[in-house]
């Protein structure tokens, strides 16, 4: 077989056609409960991605947010605990806290902050607090102990403002915690202080962490169970294979494609010969028995990133192929044609052969700012029925450039 019908593309939402192997990751994540906070990796991905995109707006404001109020609280200081910003430069103070949320901040306007931001915040948040422990830490050899509540509203704001995963947040707060004991210890601070604090600050870090925990797991179940109604609502409910919304979404995305790569897109229109005759003759119910197996043969030529097998409609179906040219395309065509064939299902019923065939219409082109792929499916549908016309059972390409069929028939 050729590679149109062989080669395995990889399942992502963004890149999912046949639909099949997507819908069942998805269905066996719900089904094992999201127990394990992760998906496969390619789901994991599009999930990461959309959730960051989602919550872009408004993590942007709350990173504004927190760089206005730690501003506006290093100024609090400096008349409250005059003694701290003694201890601690007030401009040391508000010039790395300020600069770890700018720096956060300019992280969500990179191509690819989905991926980076997590990564690069979680060192920076984790940093920041530490650095609140140890500011504590130092106001309290000054007698000064109130500054301790801050790395209690840092842990919260790491779980829950800051844009972090369950599992990124998690590390950074338990690598404060650790900083924290092990500072204390540095600073010689009475374990009763320490412990008193520490209760405390393990307390909101339990509270914390299994709420963002629920948190999580509940948008992951409510992201695959949305993926799993909009994969549904995009196939045909009968064959299981793309159906004609999702065709012509997908048409429209790889016609911009190959207008920017100026590469050919082939359109293949596949129309059982003789359907009526056959529902007349073996019954409806065998009637949806040769469309399931006509479209697993169709599905096979649709499996490459950009390419896309779909039911049009009835018992026609479509083959949409990114990159491939004329000649290429009246290949497949001819393939499809003859794989249908070798189905050997008995079709008494037909004038043109003993069992089930299809008729094939093709067209490629270029995609140019003067055309559209609204007229690329006519084409394909006007060759399709100059195949019927010749005589069913037979691949027909409408060529853009000589304006005239090319044909394959059977042998």
């Amino acid at each position: 077989m050729n590679d149109h019908g062989q080669s395995f593309r990889p399942q992502t939402p963004a890149a999912t056609h046949d639909g099949a192997d997507y819908a069942e990751s998805l269905q066996r994540h719900l089904e094992r409960g999201v127990r394990s906070m992760r998906f496969e990796p390619s789901l994991e991905a599009a999930y990461r991605d959309e959730q960051f995109q989602e919550g872009l707006k408004y993590l942007r404001i709350n990173l504004a947010m927190l760089m206005a109020l730690v501003c506006a609280i290093v100024q609090v200081d400096r008349l409250v605990i005059p003694k701290v910003s003694e201890a601690v430069p007030h401009v040391a103070r508000l010039g790395v806290m300020v600069l770890i949320l700018a720096v956060a901040f300019a992280l969500t306007f990179g191509r690819r902050a989905s991926l980076w931001y997590p990564r690069i915040m979680t060192v920076l948040m984790t940093a920041g607090m530490m650095g609140i422990a140890w500011i504590g830490l130092l106001a309290w050899t000054l007698d000064e102990d109130r500054l301790f509540v801050r790395l209690v509203i840092a842990t919260i704001a790491a779980y829950f403002i800051m844009g972090l995963r369950f599992r990124l947040a998690l590390a950074g707060n338990l690598a404060s915690i650790a900083f924290y004991v092990a500072a204390a210890r540095w600073f010689a601070m009475p374990t009763l202080d320490m412990v008193q604090f520490l209760a405390m600050l393990l307390t909101t870090s339990v509270i914390c962490a299994v709420g963002a925990h629920h948190l999580e797991r509940a948008r992951r179940v409510a992201w695959l169970e949305g993926q799993l109604l909009s994969e549904i609502a995009l196939r045909d409910g009968l064959t299981g294979i793309n159906n004609r919304r999702r065709l012509d979404q997908h048409l429209q995305q790889i016609w911009q494609q190959g207008l920017r790569e100026r590469k050919p897109i082939a359109v293949l229109f596949a129309d059982i010969d003789c359907f009526k005759a056959y529902n007349d003759h073996y019954g409806h119910q065998a009637g949806d028995g040769a469309l399931k197996a006509v479209a697993s043969v169709i599905a096979r030529f649709g499996r490459r990133p950009l390419d896309m097998a779909a039911r049009f409609g009835g018992e026609e179906f479509a083959v949409v192929l990114f990159d491939t040219g004329r000649d290429e395309a009246l290949r497949i065509g001819e393939e499809i044609r003859a794989q249908v064939r070798a189905l050997t299902l008995a079709h008494a019923g037909s004038p043109v052969a003993p069992v089930l065939t299809v008729s094939v219409g093709i067209a490629s082109m270029v995609p140019t700012a003067e055309r559209n792929c609204a007229g690329l499916l006519q084409l394909a549908d006007q060759a399709l029925y100059s195949a019927k016309d010749g005589g069913r059972d037979r691949a027909r390409l409408i060529d853009v450039e000589l304006e005239g069929p090319t044909e394959t028939t059977a042998r």
